[in-house]
């Protein structure tokens, strides 16, 4: 290990916590230097009466000092009680100004109460900051009337959590800040009214919510490429984005928009690529996908009402909810490649073959898909006449079919039926905590197996396509058998107890 370069040292270090990497300094004479050299510091401390990693990290700090060791990265973690977290400010500083006069390019501090007066002005006049990290920290003491800080050509991401400011000082600190490309927000609580404005380079936006707290955000940013906003359904969030038409990116968390907010924003974003919309609720009984020529992957999860989707350079796909969705796709891509669908039908009680053919009708929207997963916490019986007179459905294919089932009582022929004849899955996953349930779903994929030359009305069976199927059982050991079903019995380990294990199972039903 000596052989190693020692910036490959130094690599390595970085990846470590303070005192796993103070422990590698007694491999050789080399690692110990590396470590008093390392240009990258992790401390982590708690400060408090007879704290003897905060003596350690002193006579560190001092050294890095004296010697004026560069340091390229700093992260510093104090965790305090509100007892001493006064006495420990002094401190903080201290580490902080040795980090600062020794260069800092990316410097992370992190305090346990926020209440930190973090010295901001200080850094606003570093020619080598480009990437600040706080959290917990207290920036109230930056204003336009007391600061005499310059432009700050060096910083180029900030992130703020738990961060106690409100808006003029944000807005102070940004137009100290003329060359930020990333800004990070969140839980930041005084915060209600958040304006980024006249960033004429800014690249990334990403705002976490504090919950009611924040009343309205206002985006106007002609660089901005990606964004990403998580609200709070507690109260209406006026989200004004203007100006933003090289968007390449929009993610949309647990928020409420007003009619025609998301059309009007895809319109106006003529290189939007991605977009994902996550427990968004409101108008949106109208809303539309269409017409987008440059959006290549779409998320949806647990949004109600979604219309029409028109886009025909779709790559991506991905629906999650607890309903079958309405969606409609109007026109299928030749690039639409991944295609995911994971329905949660956990309390449902309408698990019948009416609801079966609505999830036929909703995957034969495309010919194929690339994984459905199903969630269930039991099984019904399946009237299977039922579904066979709405067969004149277009039939898609699942390339594989997740399912996961809980215990249940209820024997389940006619459920695996509806499934294979609603999907059409060429691999098959099945999972279930008990041992009664997987052998009972086995057992029935055994009898289509052995069945697989009869037919159904003069079609192929509906198993046809079927090619792999693999059952687990919840647990840590796990088993593997191939070829004929397994026996699915539980084991003793060598002190009698039951095993925890999970079984994999591996059949195939040929295609005539």
């Amino acid at each position: 290990m000596d052989k190693l370069p020692e910036c490959n040292i130094h690599k390595i270090l970085s990846y470590l916590s303070f005192e796993a990497a103070a422990q590698t300094s007694i491999l050789s004479k080399k690692w110990l230097q590396a470590w008093f050299t390392n240009p990258n510091l992790k401390v982590k401390v708690g400060y408090g009466k007879g704290n003897n990693n905060r003596k350690i990290v002193d006579k560190i700090m001092e050294r890095y000092r004296e010697r004026k060791i560069p340091i390229e990265k700093f992260e510093l973690s104090v965790s305090t009680s509100a007892y001493h977290h006064p006495l420990a400010f002094p401190w903080i500083d201290k580490c902080l100004d040795i980090a600062l006069q020794n260069g800092v390019k990316y410097l992370v501090c992190a305090v346990s109460v926020p209440s930190y007066p973090f010295p901001i002005s200080t850094f606003l006049v570093s020619e080598s900051l480009r990437e600040l990290v706080l959290t917990g920290c207290d920036l109230m003491n930056l204003s336009l009337s007391t600061s005499q800080v310059a432009n700050c050509q060096s910083l180029r991401k900030i992130s703020l959590t738990d961060v106690r400011l409100d808006n003029n000082v944000l807005q102070t600190l940004l137009n100290y800040c003329p060359l930020i490309v990333d800004v990070i927000i969140m839980y930041c609580r005084l915060l209600t009214n958040i304006e980024l404005r006249n960033l004429q380079n800014i690249k990334s936006v990403s705002i976490l919510s504090s919950g009611s707290h924040n009343k309205s955000v206002k985006i106007q940013a002609p660089t901005l490429e990606h964004l990403s906003y998580s609200g709070s359904w507690k109260e209406f969030i006026v989200l004004d984005i203007v100006e933003c038409q090289n968007l390449k990116s929009l993610k949309l968390s647990h928020m409420t928009i007003s009619e025609g907010f998301l059309e009007h924003l895809i319109s106006t974003s003529q290189f939007l690529e991605s977009l994902l919309i996550d427990n968004v609720c409101g108008e949106l009984e109208r809303f539309n996908i269409c017409g987008s020529q440059s959006l290549k992957v779409l998320g949806i999860q647990f949004c109600k009402d979604i219309g029409e989707i028109d886009a025909s350079n779709l790559v991506s796909l991905e629906y999650m909810g607890s309903t079958i969705p309405e969606l409609k796709i109007a026109k299928e891509s030749g690039q639409l490649k991944n295609l995911r669908t994971n329905l949660s039908c956990y309390g449902h009680n309408d698990l019948n073959a009416a609801w079966f053919c609505k999830l036929r009708k909703f995957l034969s929207n495309l010919t194929s898909w690339s994984h459905l997963s199903l969630y269930f916490d039991k099984c019904n019986e399946i009237n299977m006449k039922d579904l066979q007179v709405h067969y004149s459905v277009a039939t898609s294919q699942v390339d594989v079919l997740t399912v996961w089932l809980k215990s249940s009582p209820v024997e389940c022929p006619s459920f695996v039926d509806a499934l294979i004849w609603s999907c059409h899955p060429r691999r098959l996953n099945f999972f279930s905590s008990t041992i009664e349930v997987i052998t009972c779903f086995m057992d029935r994929l055994t009898y289509m197996k052995n069945s697989s030359h009869s037919t159904s009305h003069g079609r192929k069976p509906w198993h046809t396509q079927l090619y792999e199927v693999r059952a687990y059982k919840f647990g840590s050991a796990v088993e593997l058998r191939s070829g004929e079903l397994a026996t699915l019995t539980e084991r003793e380990d060598a002190g009698g107890a039951m095993a925890s294990i999970r079984w994999i199972t591996t059949m195939e039903i040929k295609p005539q």
